[in-house]
């Protein structure tokens, strides 16, 4: 009777389980601006995105329990199925096809989404219309005739341009600009690009000319002849037109991708903890600031008690969307560890163990911690974050303190070192990601200013650099964080 109870609690605990991990894959992919379709194991539709129903013009009702084949109005499921090789291996599956029913090319990554016991619960398939990229291969090829034919194809507004004068324009193009092509052809393309952004969109393109670029995508927003204000992505590549250096430019209108991204990003702020649990016994200040929209940095703290706190900050591999959904499993994951474990070691032990089943090949780089303010010690594990600051109170001296480990996930039998901290009132822990190493690797900056400010002050300096490099550059290489500490 006792083995049939707790066989009967196991998978009820699975069944739960399943039912948590749909939810939270439905919150995660609503602002995802790509098609994201949920399967069962079974090749069953669970749920798509938004962005997917409105691909399909379907609603979910028309969709749920239906094999994807049977969406397309197919009777038989396609050769070479990507679905099946993820349920096989267990691993993600990235493949192109063709699909007649859409007339498009399409890049599709199938990626297994596992549960505690190494068991697929769902399959999710990410869609991308890749239409354009077969397009580009072609255009290279024919002469000006011919691309005016291929380029008015494209739903996408093209432009050529020579030395950033327009040399070709696409229906698409001219419509976005609301100008006439004769009037159009050979103007600068900067007549038509906000003062802020052209120093970077120069830069850009003299670089794509002398290097041969193939592909570089960068955002901008105007306001078109309508006065609506527009968000744009530009995928410029090197061409040879007519035997001259040429940039071939594809323009998007994602002023609605955007705006989904952006709530998406503030779903992700939100839960994000502004205050350290104890607030009377650590100061904290934080700089968040994503390399892109949503970021693939995060950070939680756990209340024990009021003298223990258990701290971890997250670095997954990747920006962007698919950073922030690896992001969401780890966070679960990290949460489950803590009811069973305080010990930091412990706690990034078992992290590595489950990382490879939950993540497949995306390596997390994390670095865990426990306050506990009635010895006055942190116990600080790192693995891929493998560094941190510390200054005590009566010194200006900032010390930065190395800790071995190797990424989550990375190798099943990695070793992690733990160092310990006894700490007093008035000293300061620095905890960051590697997006802010260019920072914080300048001796000067760490000496001379982190020991002498507030770590408000200081906080406000690393906001103040990142956003005037944003300004210079255009983006940030990298997500980055940065915890600091204060005990009180």
């Amino acid at each position: 009777m006792g083995f049939s109870m707790n066989n009967e609690a196991f998978n009820e605990k699975k069944k739960s389980d399943t039912v948590a991990y749909s939810r939270l894959l439905e919150g995660i992919i609503s602002g995802i601006p790509d098609i994201i379709k949920v399967y069962n194991i079974d090749q069953t539709v669970e749920f798509y995105n938004e962005v997917g129903y409105s691909f399909y013009s379907k609603v979910p009702e028309e969709v749920k329990g239906k094999k994807c084949y049977e969406v397309l109005g197919g009777s038989k499921k396609c050769d070479d199925c990507p679905f099946e090789k993820a349920i096989e291996t267990k691993k993600m599956v990235i493949t192109e096809k063709y699909i007649p029913e859409l007339n498009k090319y399409m890049d599709i990554c199938c990626n297994p989404v596992l549960n505690e016991f190494g068991e697929i619960v769902f399959i999710v398939e990410r869609l991308r219309d890749i239409t354009e990229k077969k397009m580009l291969d072609n255009i290279i090829k024919e002469s000006e005739e011919r691309y005016r034919q291929i380029i008015n194809a494209s739903p996408d507004a093209m432009i050529i341009t020579e030395d950033s004068k327009i040399a070709l324009a696409n229906s698409e193009a001219i419509n976005l600009i609301g100008i006439d092509y004769d009037e159009l052809k050979g103007k600068s393309i900067f007549k038509y690009i906000p003062k802020k952004f052209m120093k970077t969109i120069r830069k850009k393109l003299k670089y794509i000319c002398v290097y041969k670029k193939m592909k570089d995508t960068y955002e901008v927003s105007i306001s078109c002849t309508s006065k609506r204000s527009m968000d744009l992505q530009i995928s410029s590549s090197y061409i040879d037109y007519k035997g001259k250096q040429a940039v071939l430019s594809v323009i998007r209108d994602i002023t609605d991708t955007k705006k989904g991204l952006n709530e998406a990003a503030e779903i992700q702020k939100k839960t994000l903890q502004k205050s350290f649990p104890v607030p009377e016994k650590v100061n904290l200040e934080i700089s968040y600031v994503p390399c892109r929209t949503v970021s693939g940095d995060f950070f939680r703290f756990y209340k024990v008690n009021d003298d223990l706190v258990i701290g971890i900050l997250i670095d997954v591999s990747g920006k962007g969307i698919a950073a922030s959904l690896n992001i969401s499993a780890v966070d679960v994951l990290f949460n489950q560890e803590v009811l069973i474990s305080h010990k930091p070691i412990d706690i990034v032990n078992s992290l590595n163990k489950k990382i490879g089943n939950y993540l497949g090949e995306n390596y997390v780089a994390v670095c865990c911690f426990s306050m506990n303010f009635k010895e006055n010690k942190a116990a600080i594990v790192g693995a891929g974050i493998n560094e941190f600051l510390f200054k005590k109170s009566n010194s200006s001296v900032v010390k930065k303190v190395a800790i071995e480990g190797a990424f989550l996930g990375m190798f099943e039998d990695s070793i992690f070192d733990e160092y310990t901290v006894y700490f007093e009132k008035g000293d300061r822990f620095y905890f960051f990601t590697d997006g802010l190493d260019f920072i914080l690797d300048d001796d000067k900056t760490v000496q001379n200013y982190m020991g002498k400010v507030s770590i408000s002050k200081f906080k406000n300096y690393i906001d103040e650099f990142l956003n005037d490099t944003v300004i210079e550059t255009d983006t940030l290489k990298d997500d980055c964080t940065l915890l600091a500490f204060e005990i009180m």
